[in-house]
């Protein structure tokens, strides 16, 4: 019985992948095709403006509910008392901080230097009942495995938000105040939209173990959301603050073209197998197993990845961009290097939220936060965007090997093993990164021939060193968590697979009908 318990799980896992696969893929066109035009029809300035007013919200935002929508996913029995409950302190929380938000917007308008924008500011108040109300209820979608749902309210609402309303008001000239209503209008779509799949239910009841349920989970988890804040956006406040809204915007945008890929695969990992994992807690071998092969996934893919990106950065930035954001050139070349380590993070962060360290989780982001501060404060004045982009790679690769080292203490993997792996991916790509920098020292800078490069010489000897048995991805210890994976796929695209060459190992044709 508890076979076929996990072996639904890990195909609803399976399913829910593919969801969030296909969504994420659609909605990172939209987003590129969104960032491209806004960034011709609006200034650095002008982003600058809202990277600063965002600085200020999602600090607020993020503590809204208090970690409640989190609770509801890792809590191991959940009951209509915890789901009512859930809703009622959400909208009273997401009240009370839009208020105390709304009071001290002179504040942050004084602190960035911005008061002519304090009207703006202010209106990010009525955000926080709606964020607030509409955690609760994604976060019980998603621990029903509705990963389809999820993806089609994403996809629509920012389809519609973010894109429609946002490029015809920065068209007719309302300049920032675009992308404000851009993001006002997809959050009320994706609540609308959240309340047709998931009806709310409300209790007035304080009773004490429901209460002790949420905020046991809940505070620890918001403790580390709220380090985590800091550590996150300590980038975004030293460049606001030392070197204002114009070089803001240039780094938002570069910091933003990083945070795609990342957040492709991260948002994937968190919504799909945080749910799956937070019921596998107490199985360690189980949590061991997926660590390893997630942790070797993740820089099997994602180094080689940063590395394309870090070769032809100019002109993804022409492209995407435009001429006029140069200035993001270099910062994006930087972060990009800290890809794999900032998505090993994530991983890393999963598996401690599920397993129900939180306190340790929020200690550990403590340490980030004053890490990224340090190093980005240290490197704005070293040199300027480049310094602070080179600080959030140091702090970002200290944060994700204290991390692996805590998992390393809990669960039973060989961190030798993995250690010796990881380093001769690393040490493989790494070649490629002298060879770019060895180009630019000898003065051959430009974008095309860089793409032809790629083209001829780096991509045809990454795919040969992905097939390769040598790489760290389709690896001996990696073969039972394919074998499992490859069980949990749909039939059509098992058979397909088993076709393909380099999967014939791991994903064996079959003759299922």
């Amino acid at each position: 019985m508890n076979s076929s318990k996990n072996k639904s799980l890990t195909k609803q896992g399976i399913v829910g992948f593919l969801w969030n696969f296909s969504g994420s893929v659609i909605q990172i066109v939209l987003q590129l095709l969104v960032i491209g035009i806004l960034s011709r029809l609006l200034t650095p300035e002008e982003f600058g403006v809202v990277a600063i007013i965002m600085i200020v919200v999602s600090f607020t935002k993020q503590i809204t509910t208090m970690g409640i929508a989190s609770s509801l996913i890792q809590l191991p029995v959940l009951t209509t008392k915890h789901i009512s409950l859930a809703y009622t302190l959400s909208i009273v929380l997401g009240i009370v901080l839009g208020l105390i938000y709304y009071s001290l917007t002179p504040m942050f308008a004084d602190f960035f230097n911005i008061q002519e924008d304090i009207n703006a500011l202010r209106f990010f108040s009525i955000f926080f009942p709606l964020v607030s109300f509409g955690s609760v209820g994604g976060a019980l979608l998603s621990r029903k495995f509705r990963f389809d749902v999820g993806v089609k309210i994403g996809v629509l609402s920012y389809l519609i938000g973010s894109g429609i309303v946002s490029i015809t008001m920065a068209y007719l000239g309302f300049g920032y105040w675009s992308l404000i209503w851009g993001q006002f209008i997809t959050l009320c779509i994706t609540i609308c939209l959240t309340v047709y799949y998931e009806l709310p239910k409300f209790s007035l009841s304080l009773e004490k173990q429901p209460l002790k349920d949420l905020f046991f989970f809940g505070s620890g988890h918001t403790l580390g959301i709220i380090f985590n804040f800091f550590g996150e956006k300590a980038d975004n406040i030293i460049v606001g603050k030392v070197l204002g809204t114009s070089l803001l915007g240039f780094y938002s945008k570069a910091f933003q073209l990083y945070a795609i890929p990342a957040t492709f695969f991260g948002s994937i990992f968190d919504k799909v197998l945080f749910p799956i994992l937070s019921q596998k807690q107490s199985n360690i071998k189980k949590l061991s197993s997926f660590y390893t092969f997630s942790t070797t996934l993740c820089f099997g893919f994602l180094v080689p990845i940063s590395v394309l990106i870090l070769i032809n950065a100019e002109f993804i930035i022409d492209s995407f961009l435009g001429n006029q954001w140069k200035s993001a050139v270099l910062p994006l070349q930087l972060l990009i290097l800290g890809l794999s380590f900032r998505f090993g993070t994530r991983i890393n962060k999963s598996y401690l939220k599920s397993m129900g360290i939180v306190y340790r989780g929020a200690y550990y982001q403590l340490i980030f936060a004053a890490l990224m501060f340090v190093c980005t404060y240290i490197g704005s004045y070293i040199y300027s965007l480049a310094g602070v982009a080179a600080g959030v790679l140091l702090a970002t690769i200290i944060n994700y090997l204290q991390m692996s080292y805590r998992l390393y203490k809990l669960l039973d993997f060989s961190g030798i093993a993995l250690i010796k792996d990881l380093s001769k991916n690393l040490i493989f790509h790494l070649i490629f990164v002298l060879s770019t920098v060895i180009l630019h020292y000898f003065e051959i800078k430009s974008k095309w021939m860089h793409l032809s490069i790629t083209t001829m010489v780096y991509l045809p000897i990454f795919v040969l060193y992905f097939k390769s048995k040598k790489n760290i991805i389709f690896t001996p210890n990696n073969l039972p968590m394919f074998t499992l994976v490859s069980n949990s796929l749909p039939i059509k695209i098992r058979n397909y697979m088993g076709r393909i060459g380099i999967f014939k190992d791991f994903f064996p044709n079959t003759n299922e009908s």
